[in-house]
This record gives structure tokens, sequence and C-alpha cells, in this order.
């Protein structure tokens, strides 16, 4: 309650015209507070599931902006404007001169062929654990591979000491292990196969970059959020969706299929694009320019 009352002073001082919710446990009171002072809510839902404080909101927004196909959520169907996810404006679609760019940036020749493990923000000890069973004999078995492992920074060390013992000088030469980068859409331009975890905001890189992908969602995250995006990935046949539980040897398996089929790794590629969405900035902006230009009429 003391929470929304300093939010109702707050929002009196300020006299917005609009109130945008993107989630999260503040958002409630001031969402509380906008509805007693009869400001005009916009919620946008980046995961496939709307997020709880947004749910809590809802009930009183204008408009909500969601980042995947409107009937994933549960709001009130003339409410709903389906936008995609803003993301860094520096993403572009990523052709093969492009490509080529971002692999001589890592260093790696244009024959090379790229696979890029990115466990998310803060890594995956499971996704470390599947990959590290797979990359030896992915990089035995073809000789213009080239691995980017993204670890996560807690996990870099404990990974890099595993692949020195796992892998011979050659092979080592062919791999780059990184616990984080702030060059993620180099790294990923450069990648001819992604293996990643279900993020909302990496998706919407990775569909308008148009990369294919084999794509492990976490199961344990709140509302089994990036099931449900990996779900939608799925249905438009975009990705190959895997569970975490994969047996290593059916990851290998599917990993050496796509690396070695470039005709397959561009028809993933291809129907990863068509649920890009590269306007969803501007168009989220639209939405609540119009929203509080409404309210001042």
């Amino acid at each position: 309650m003391s929470g929304t009352l300093s939010a109702r002073r707050l929002l009196k001082k300020l006299e917005p015209d609009v109130v945008f919710s993107k989630g999260g446990y503040v958002v409630v009171p001031v969402g509380l507070a906008a509805k007693m002072l009869k400001i005009p809510i916009v919620t946008h839902d980046s995961d496939a599931v709307s997020g709880i404080a947004n749910r809590i909101v809802g009930r009183w927004a204008k408009v909500h902006a969601t980042g995947m196909p409107p009937q994933h959520y549960n709001y009130p169907k003339d409410t709903i404007a389906y936008v995609g996810i803003p993301i860094a404006k520096d993403i572009k679609p990523v052709n093969k001169a492009a490509q080529n760019e971002f692999k001589k940036a890592q260093g790696i020749p244009e024959s090379g062929v790229v696979l890029l493990i990115n466990g998310g923000g803060l890594g995956s000890k499971r996704v470390n654990e599947l990959v590290l069973q797979i990359v030896p004999q992915l990089l035995a078995q073809l000789p213009d591979l080239h691995v980017i492992h993204i670890t996560g920074s807690l996990h870099e060390e404990v990974i890099k000491a595993k692949y020195e013992t796992l892998l011979g000088e050659p092979s080592l030469k062919r791999l780059k292990v990184l616990g984080f980068s702030d060059e993620f859409s180099i790294n990923t331009g450069a990648a001819d196969l992604i293996i990643a975890r279900a993020g909302a905001t990496t998706l919407a890189e990775l569909q308008l970059q148009q990369k294919a992908c084999i794509i492990i969602p976490a199961p344990f995250l709140a509302g089994g959020h990036q099931l449900k995006n990996a779900e939608v990935l799925k249905q438009a046949d975009a990705a190959v969706v895997v569970s975490e539980n994969i047996d290593p040897q059916e990851l290998l398996k599917l990993s050496l299929d796509l690396l070695k089929d470039a005709t397959k790794r561009q028809r993933l590629a291809s129907k990863m694009a068509t649920l890009a969405h590269p306007r969803a900035a501007a168009e989220l902006a639209e939405i609540i320019l119009n929203v509080a230009q409404r309210r001042r009429v």
C-alpha cells in the first residue's frame, strides 16, 4: 500500500499522459496509482506468456502490446497489438557478405562453418554439460568447423579447463570460449548454426539475423515462459526445439546433420526470418504516443 501511495504522489507530480508497463514487481504499485488517477496504461510482454505484474496491471490497460502472436495471450482480443520485441538498432538481417565480415572479425576464414553455443545471459550449466559431450566429436568429424562457446561468466574457467583436457592443440585452435560477450551480435552474425536457450530477446535477435537454431528452452523459469517461446518457433517450423534432457548423442546427431547440410540450415533460417519484427520499437513507440495523444484530446 505504501508503494502505491508513493507512486500516486510521484504521478501527480509528473503528470504523465501515459504509463508504460514492461512488467516486474515495481510496475504493480505504479499501475494501481495510474488507475486511481485515470492515467491510461500500455503494457508490453516479450514472452509468449504474460508476466504476473502485467496480468495485474493489464486489467486497466488501453493496449496490450505483445512480442509473440496474439493467440498466446489471455487479454481481450481488441486490446492486443502484436508488435514483436524491440532490439538494438545495430542488429540487421545477415546476408552471406555480412556473415563473411563477421567471420573475419572473429579470425575465422570465410570457408569455415561456425557453431555458436550460448546458454543465456548468466550461462547454463546444463547446456554447457551437453555441448561438452559433443563439441570434441564435432571438431573431430568436421575439419572446417569453428566453435564459439559463450559459457556465462561463472562457468568460463571450468569449461575452458575441461576443453583443454578433452581436446588436442589442433582442435583447440578452432574453439573460442567466452564467459560473456559484449559483441553478441557479431558472434551470432558469424554463426552458421546456433545452439541457444529460448529467451525472448535473444530469439528476436536471431529472427532478425535469420539464423538456423537448435533451441533448448529452460524448463524451470517463471511461468515456463521459455518453453512457450520455443513452442512458437516449433509451431512455425522455424527452429529445432529439444528438451534439455536430450541424450547427448541425439544432440550430436542433430548438430552434425545441420552443420553438414547448408540447405537445411537455410530452410530453418528462412522460416526464422518470417517471425522477425524489425519495426517493433517504432510500432511500440507509436502506440504509446497515440494513447498519450488521445488522453490530451
